[in-house]
């Protein structure tokens, strides 16, 4: 078969061969992690050398010639950290097969930096090789960083030639090689990573230096990334692509996408998913933002906002601020991310930590003590304030709905394991309880619901206007399941996020503290990331909320310098 004239020499596995040199600087170490010999790494090596000469429609000289001496000296990796012998061809200067890293774009000027005063924007896609681009979402992708004063940046799948023409009206917006800002952003162009992959994140776990890591990819991911405390949030996300898949039965490939990425003048630099569904016209959600045929309508509603684990005990008021508005600990100025956003439905996990008598500190008599001289350990009081929160969080246009949670079950665990003989403080509260607990058992009605019974209790008005869902129970939001806390798995074992990945479906989780996408499951983040338990210098915690878009796409948005949003 002819090759097209506009598509790379290089092969797939030259690229990533030559990709994973450059990550590494040794042959042996590229052959362990593809399983080949060195042999066969060497012989890729200087292939990938041969086209690339070529695709600059350079002479190449015979493969014989360019096979003597030393490859790796070839590569940027000097004969000393290497040995071997110099290269016995003679070597062109007018080209190079090392990936640089730059900042700048065409002009010289940074692709995106901290501003003097305001938000910096850009817009990042992709586009795959022989794909052809959904001109829908690529025109609502121009008229939305027009109307934000946004920059737009187009990066190419995989390994292509930089020198390959491109066709199209988003040629002036390709971005051909590494840029960002040191230690906040790293828009890694220069990760070659196989378009066919469905979880391409996970081959890129090294690149975790920057606060947020872009990987060039077509499927959509999202990743918080473990790392010290002290170094702050990070993650690692996908660009997503505007180009309509070749193959959509791939996982991951049902959506388009695109990464808008904010820079305060503070220095605070924020992240988020641009998503249309790949069967539609290109119309998406930013915020309060809705896309549609080249127009931008501000105000606009959501469908659902899921929340972190809020575990009310310990909830940040920060978090609580900057959520649903100003609180007793921190009164705000500016609208609220709720009262801005406005979505019909607002969906709790973990509501009550239930700290006042967690079954891990049963035996610690230390914890106890201590708790005791903070004025702490009053499960009364906890459940009251919980109910309290759930009241003040209401908005007569949204419906709260709360999931139910393995921290929510945590007083059903009290009454049956706790003995009310050994804690005078709690015994009233546990009689009461407990009779409750029986009279409703003697009814015939099933424990799960008790919670609910006990918190309705708490409150004046009953928490009318809240909707509490049963373990088991469903409730579908634009086509996504949003009744799972993520705690169970199948039987009754306990669930993870790679469990629900394989049962196919939509779903938005909570528990796992992770801000995550994967394909089709979501998980939100959690409103205090310093919780007792979660001890040692290391954290893969994030706060963070994930919205849900009435055309079902979704999108994560995290809290970083006591805002969502830039």
């Amino acid at each position: 078969m002819a090759r097209i004239p506009e598509s790379t020499y290089v092969t797939t596995q030259q690229a990533v061969i030559h990709a994973l040199f450059v990550k590494h600087r040794s042959m042996s170490v590229v052959g362990r992690a593809l399983g080949i010999t060195m042999i066969r790494v060497r012989e890729a090596l200087v292939q990938h050398e041969r086209n690339v000469m070529r695709d600059a429609g350079m002479k190449v000289p015979p493969l014989r010639e360019m096979l003597k001496g030393d490859v790796t000296t070839r590569f940027g990796v000097s004969r000393k950290e290497a040995g071997g012998r110099p290269a016995k061809y003679k070597q062109h200067g007018s080209y190079s097969t090392k990936i640089a890293p730059t900042g700048s774009d065409r002009d010289g000027s940074p692709m995106i930096s901290i501003p003097a005063y305001g938000v910096s924007r850009l817009i990042v896609t992709s586009v795959e090789p022989d794909a052809r681009v959904h001109g829908g979402f690529w025109r609502n992708l121009k008229a939305y960083a027009s109307a934000c004063g946004a920059g737009l940046a187009v990066a190419r799948v995989g390994w292509v030639s930089p020198k390959r023409p491109v066709r199209g009206d988003h040629a002036d917006h390709i971005a051909n090689e590494q840029f960002g800002i040191d230690g906040l952003l790293d828009v890694a162009l220069d990760e070659r990573v196989l378009p066919r992959l469905t979880r391409p994140l996970e081959t890129v776990r090294h690149r975790s230096s920057a606060c947020w890591t872009i990987i060039v990819h077509p499927a959509v991911q999202f990743e918080t990334l473990p790392r010290l405390r002290v170094d702050g949030y990070k993650a690692q996300l996908t660009t997503g692509a505007m180009t309509v898949p070749l193959n959509r039965t791939t996982p991951g490939r049902r959506e388009l996408g695109a990464v808008i990425i904010e820079v305060t003048a503070g220095g605070l630099v924020y992240c988020r998913h641009i998503l249309a569904d790949v069967d539609g016209d290109g119309s998406f959600h930013d915020l309060d933002v809705h896309v549609s045929n080249g127009s931008v309508q501000r105000g606009c509603r959501v469908e659902a906002l899921t929340f972190g684990d809020i575990h009310h005990a310990h909830l940040d008021p920060a978090v609580a601020a900057a959520t649903w508005g100003s609180s007793e600990e921190r009164p705000i100025q500016s609208v609220s991310l709720v009262d801005r956003l406005r979505p019909k439905y607002m969906v709790f996990h973990d509501v009550c930590d239930f700290d006042a008598r967690n079954h891990h500190d049963r035996k610690d008599h230390h914890r106890r003590f201590a708790q005791m001289v903070a004025g702490g350990g009053d499960v009364r009081a906890e459940l009251t304030a919980t109910a309290d929160f759930l009241r003040k969080t209401r908005r007569e246009w949204a419906q709260s709905i709360v999931v139910g949670s393995n921290h929510d079950g945590a007083l059903e665990r009290w009454l049956a394991e706790a003995d009310f003989r050994e804690d005078p403080e709690n015994a009233i509260m546990f009689l009461e309880c407990s009779m409750e607990l029986h009279k409703r058992l003697a009814a015939g009605r099933s424990i799960d619901g008790f919670f609910e019974q006990t918190l309705r209790t708490m409150s004046a008005d009953g928490l009318v206007g809240v909707r509490f869902l049963q373990t088991g129970e469903s409730l579908r939001i634009a086509g996504i399941e949003t009744g799972i806390h993520g705690h169970l798995g199948a039987d009754g074992r306990q669930g993870d996020v790679r469990f629900f990945e394989r049962l196919a479906i939509k779903a938005t989780l909570g528990h796992t503290h992770r801000p995550t996408s994967r394909d089709g499951i979501y998980c939100s983040g959690v409103c205090q990331s310093e919780l007792r338990y979660a001890r040692g210098p290391v954290t893969a915690w994030g706060v963070g909320h994930v919205v849900t878009y009435p055309n079902g796409t979704r999108q994560h948005l995290i809290f970083i310098g006591n805002a969502f949003h830039g």
